[in-house]
């Protein structure tokens, strides 16, 4: 049975006076170096953590040598810097060859939470909700997650959707498709799931109506 998803959760604030450690590493732009700062800290602690790993963003000339090293290692590197008054709420990964990343973000200001979504493309995203008093419910967040579009109308779906479906016309394989995208925040605990129980019930959906075309043709 499916847990129980908490669409009416909201964090307290964006900006806690003590942040998590996952809420520390939100900051890492880059992709793998977040990966291996967040493993690196579950087994050494921040005693463990190099500059290199932990810096929020790279120099323009460590960025191209870390890149050298793999494609991969350019995913999240060229997203738009992090402003102290901003923070990065979700974070959508792609299994692309450069390993793609499109951030979420809110921008505190004097009277209000604003909000924003960026990637490596400079593409002029458009989410639904521009800004709010409190920080956003979960089932708000994924109205933005699935809600936002873009100019060129590139991510008619969203910004999940968009990407499994395009992969599955790829491929045809739903497996692979699911695993292309990958969600995940600092903020709210459950989005990971949220997506995860989408995914389960789509892959479902689909391995029946396969079945059933099978059966009908046969």
């Amino acid at each position: 049975m499916a847990n129980r998803i908490d669409l009416s959760y909201r964090p307290d604030s964006y900006w806690p006076e003590s942040r998590t450690p996952e809420q520390l590493l939100a900051r890492i732009k880059g992709k793998v170096r977040r990966e291996l700062a967040r493993r690196i800290l579950a087994e050494d602690g921040f005693a463990g953590l190099s500059a290199f790993l932990a810096r929020e963003e790279l120099p323009d000339e460590e960025r191209r040598l870390w890149g050298l090293q793999h494609p991969s290692c350019f995913g999240g590197e060229y997203l738009p810097s992090v402003a102290a008054e901003a923070v990065e709420i979700a974070r959508i990964s792609l299994a692309s060859v450069l390993d793609d990343v499109i951030s979420v973000r809110a921008i505190r200001k004097p009277t209000r939470i604003t909000y924003a979504v960026v990637d490596e493309y400079e593409t002029k995203f458009t989410p639904p909700i521009h800004w709010s008093k409190a920080p956003l419910t979960l089932g708000q967040l994924i109205e933005v997650i699935d809600e936002t579009v873009d100019p060129d109308g590139d991510y008619n779906h969203g910004l999940v959707w968009t990407f499994w479906l395009r992969q599955l016309e790829y491929t045809d394989d739903i497996r692979q498709a699911i695993g292309f995208v990958d969600v995940e925040s600092a903020f709210y605990p459950q989005l990971t799931a949220y997506y995860r129980q989408e995914a389960a019930a789509w892959q479902a959906e689909h391995v029946v109506a396969d079945t059933l075309h099978r059966l009908r043709s046969g």
